[in-house]
């Protein structure tokens, strides 16, 4: 049942002013007059793939270009071919192309720069005449383990997002590793550690983060943003982290500790249950790293923790409405963009603000919410970083939130505004709006009727609005609460809205659709039911929407199955290449049956779809000729926010601040239809960073080549005096220090590991990076994992086959076991692994005589076997250190100079995209569509 209502909550918005804040600019009470929002600088992004009728090209046109006059040269191995029309749609079918040529894309009359010219894509899947390229990019997959009950897991690469991580305009790739052990907040149990990785679109790993024990994997633990915070030209990478959390460079993310909680790196903090909780559960961090490096900049203790509420007040003794996290980018000032972490969203509700200026990352203001006055609490209190506060008691974020998150500019006031399911967080942290309808799975916001104004789509697991006795699941609705529509369809977990079929929304005026899950058809905004729903295989493809096939309309893709349906006819064109009607791959999120990604990647403005495939991904790129022509997704500011915030929670749609589809089509003064947009929403005005302002990062020394050093003498005791120096294998065992200054010495030892090291041949030279590689297996009865301890001593002048315990010790001090806190957990293996420790810090501060003596041993009593310099195996080889020095000359690093007047201005002459209500003119021969341009 349907039912159209007229609005009975109408809410008054005024967003008072508050101090200005770093970075940002002040909060205004007053519509913005701000134009222009900071975002990547992006290269063409030419993609050239071989098809059956030569080599299709597509290219970006950027959001500082002109939409309407702006046309491009084409070269094929430096060699002009083509120049497209002023305002030609961005791809081109070059008839005579092969394989082997190499292609370039410039703005017309341009110069072009050999080293941009692109190779062609020779993957392409052909099906019944359907061309679907494709670029796979190889993962390195962490290796599995095991947990403290000796349950076993492996990886698999999950959501990933994209950013440019080193500046040069292309995108690099992250991905977040999940453990087949991963699990919802409500189910108790262990989880494997989480991994973020890096990678160039070539599967060049650049880091890899291991967020280590004290984060829980799962679908609503991780969120991580990534996107340029700081103005400097490169993306940065924010996320929660914890004790034991390490970065791209192997170190611990607390030491970049900015006043934080100081917790045990080295302690595991979940209880039997495999849960985080209160107090118990550990210090919780926020850390932002480095893009380029993976290296943690800065780590400031995540707002609030956990333990400010007890397990009864989260409402819950299992830690599951505590640790709903969600995470958003949003331009809070309307120019830069913020970071925005929440937690919770059944009950109680938190979202903290942060921005990052290169140097630190700031909470510029924290919002609380309990239930509203009415309902007994306080409703929404706001503490800025200035130490004011404000204080809504009728408004509130509790028990509102969803599965999911968006960001818009809803009011149209110049900032965005975070939608949090059935309520919406304005840009000073105050609640805009809040209708009190409860939580929910699925939110699609755009502005989806073309009228200037953003619709929210909202599928709801179940509720009733107060009084109001009509259950609902999914409704429409406007920023200010105004409820356009509502359907009682039961407990949704996913819908969709958006213009589906082009040709029904231009013929009928019902310019978007909706459906759910649950529905008995696809209806337009009045509530009236038009058609159908989708059943390909058995689904109703109410997942995701994706731009594909080149008309204006959008595909549906439920997990690998993508769709063109039409309204009228109930017709599916499937575009696929298996017998099962889909598209290679595989999907994550069990139910939820997302992409690994999709997103306006490359090419010109239609999306690509990134799928799971063997141990990396497969980036499906459409090749389909368009005759229309708009900028890059990705220089919208809503739709760039939404791909760094698809990762968070239940994976959604990104959408467009504007309408797309016919029905905004400009026109020029003769009445004919041309084939750019002039929508009633404006586009975003993009200017670029301006990197002048921005004190580069330290240039980072050169170093040479890494050289690798042989252990000059390595043995084990397996009591105070017996040495097995010439033994194949070291048999690592328990041993403990005796704590006593006039009477130091060793106990209880049963395989106590001495490695020697020469470093003479490197004396003088200034070390960079030291790690120590060993061969390790276990043999303990138990076939139990066990803690490996690496420490050292400072007695160098033993010998491997007489040496005891006496020799190694010193008077005064707790040598050999010295606490250097340096430990590995490898997972029970039968076999040889590699396991390696950074000793950089180690043989910097201990080396004495060129000499460095490292000792093993385990805790447990439970046998680990190191394979000694004299090992003869073909398995494995006896322990050795890389060292890295500092070269001569440092990195050619260009530093940026600023410029005289340095300004986050446009360059001189900026081309801006047309207004909401252009005056288009036809240039001396209007492209009509569709063109008969060649693609």
């Amino acid at each position: 049942m349907l039912k159209k209502l007229t609005a009975f909550l109408t809410v008054a918005v005024m967003v008072t002013s508050v101090a200005s804040i770093s970075v940002l600019t002040s909060y205004a009470d007053t519509n913005s007059t701000i134009e222009k929002r900071v975002m990547e600088k992006l290269d063409r992004g030419t993609v050239a793939v071989k098809t059956n009728g030569g080599v299709y090209l597509s290219w970006r046109l950027l959001g500082t270009e002109s939409l309407t006059n702006q046309a491009f040269d084409i070269y094929r191995d430096g060699e002009k071919i083509y120049t497209t029309g002023g305002h030609d749609a961005t791809c081109y079918t070059d008839s005579k192309g092969t394989a082997d040529n190499k292609y370039t894309v410039v703005p017309k009359g341009e110069a072009i720069d050999e080293t941009e010219a692109v190779d062609v894509w020779t993957t392409n899947t052909i099906y019944k005449g359907r061309s679907v390229a494709y670029k796979d990019i190889a993962f390195k997959v962490p290796d599995g383990g095991k947990t403290p009950t000796d349950e076993e897991y492996t990886y698999t690469a999950n959501d990933m997002s994209v950013g440019d991580l080193d500046g040069d305009g292309e995108y690099e790739y992250i991905v977040k590793w999940d453990p087949s052990n991963s699990k919802d907040n409500s189910v108790k149990g262990y989880t494997g550690n989480v991994y973020l990785d890096a990678y160039e679109l070539d599967g060049t790993l650049l880091w890899r983060i291991d967020l280590g024990v004290n984060i829980r994997a799962g679908a609503h633990y991780t969120q991580y943003m990534v996107y340029d915070f700081d103005g400097d030209g490169k993306s940065e990478v924010i996320l929660k982290t914890a004790p034991g959390s390490k970065d791209g460079e192997g170190n611990y993310v607390s030491k970049a500790g900015k006043n934080i909680t100081k917790g045990d790196d080295k302690k595991d903090c979940r209880n039997s249950f495999g849960l985080l909780m209160g107090k118990d559960g550990g210090p919780e961090y926020l850390t932002v790293f480095n893009g380029e490096t993976g290296a943690a900049m800065q780590t400031v203790d995540f707002d609030p923790p956990r333990s400010i509420l007890t397990s009864s007040e989260w409402g819950d003794s299992y830690a599951n409405r505590s640790e709903r996290y969600l995470a958003a980018v949003a331009y809070l000032d309307g120019v830069h963009p913020s970071v925005v972490m929440t937690r919770g969203y059944y009950t109680y509700v938190y979202a903290a603000a942060y921005t990052w200026d290169g140097t630190d990352l700031k909470e510029q203001w924290l919002s609380t919410n309990t239930p509203t006055e009415e309902n007994g609490g306080t409703g929404c209190t706001v503490k800025y970083a200035d130490g004011t506060s404000k204080n809504n008691p009728n408004k509130t974020l509790y028990a509102q939130g969803a599965h999911s998150v968006s960001v818009a500019d809803v009011d149209n006031d110049g900032y965005d505004e975070i939608i949090f399911g059935s309520a919406v967080l304005d840009n000073d942290g105050t609640v805009l709006t809040y209708d009190g309808r409860g939580h929910g799975d699925a939110e699609h916001v755009s502005d989806f009727d073309n009228d200037g104004k953003q619709e929210i789509f909202m599928a709801h697991e179940a509720g009733k609005h107060n009084d109001d006795t009509i259950p609902y699941a999914v409704d429409i609705k406007r920023y200010n609460g105004d409820i356009m529509l509502q359907a009682a369809q039961g407990d949704i977990g996913r819908g969709i809205m958006d213009n589906v079929d082009d040709d029904y929304a231009l013929s009928s005026g019902n310019l978007s659709l909706f459906w759910s899950v649950a529905a008995d058809g696809i209806y337009n905004q009045a509530g009236e039911k038009v058609g159908n729903i989708p059943n390909t295989n058995g689904s109703n493809m109410e997942n995701f929407a994706v731009y594909w096939d080149g008309d204006l309309g959008r595909e549906l893709l439920d997990g690998n199955k993508l769709v063109k349906y039409s309204i009228k006819s109930g017709a599916e064109r499937i575009y696929y290449n298996s017998k099962n009607s889909t598209l290679p791959g595989s999907i994550n999120n069990g139910t939820k049956s997302n992409a690994c990604l999709t997103a306006d990647l490359f090419g010109d403005w239609r999306e690509e779809i990134v799928l799971r495939y063997g141990d990396g991904v497969r980036i499906y790129f459409s090749t389909i000729p368009t005759d229309y022509r708009l900028t890059t997704l990705m220089h919208d500011s809503q739709y760039r926010c939404a791909i760094a915030w698809q990762n968070v929670g239940y994976n959604q749609s990104p959408h467009t601040s504007y309408y797309i589809g016919s029905a905004a089509l400009a026109k020029d003064s003769g009445g004919n239809t041309l084939n750019y947009l002039a929508p009633s929403t404006s586009f975003t005005k993009v200017t670029y960073p301006d990197t002048s302002l921005f004190t580069p990062r330290p240039t980072v020394k050169a170093t040479t080549a890494p050289v690798t050093v042989t252990a000059d003498a390595d043995t084990y005791l397996v009591d105070s005096t017996t040495a097995h120096g010439s033994d194949e294998e070291l048999k690592i065992n328990q041993a403990q220090n005796v704590y006593t200054s006039s009477s130091p010495g060793l106990k209880d030892v049963k395989g106590l590991g001495l490695i020697r090291f020469d470093l003479s041949k490197y004396a003088g030279k200034k070390l960079v990076s030291a790690t120590l590689n060993l061969y390790d297996k276990f043999s303990n009865t138990e076939k139990k994992n066990s803690v490996l301890h690496l420490d050292y001593c400072s007695k160098n002048d033993w010998d491997e086959a007489t040496v005891t315990t006496n020799d190694i010790t010193v008077r005064g001090e707790n040598t050999p076991l010295s606490s250097l806190g340096l430990q590995v957990s490898p997972a029970y293996n039968v076999d040889y692994k590699e396991i390696s420790f950074d000793v950089t810090d180690v043989i910097k501060e201990k080396c004495t005589d060129n000499l460095i003596t490292f000792t093993l041993w385990t805790g447990t009593g439970r046998e680990q076997v190191i394979a000694s310099k004299e090992y003869s195996g073909t398995d494995a080889q006896g322990p050795t250190l890389v060292l890295e020095f500092e070269g001569e000359e440092p990195t050619p690093t260009p530093t940026v100079v600023p410029t005289a007047t340095p300004t986050l201005k446009p360059t001189a002459t900026p081309t801006v995209v047309p207004t909401a209500t252009p005056t288009l003119k036809p240039t001396a021969t209007p492209t009509v569509v569709p063109t008969a341009t060649p693609t």
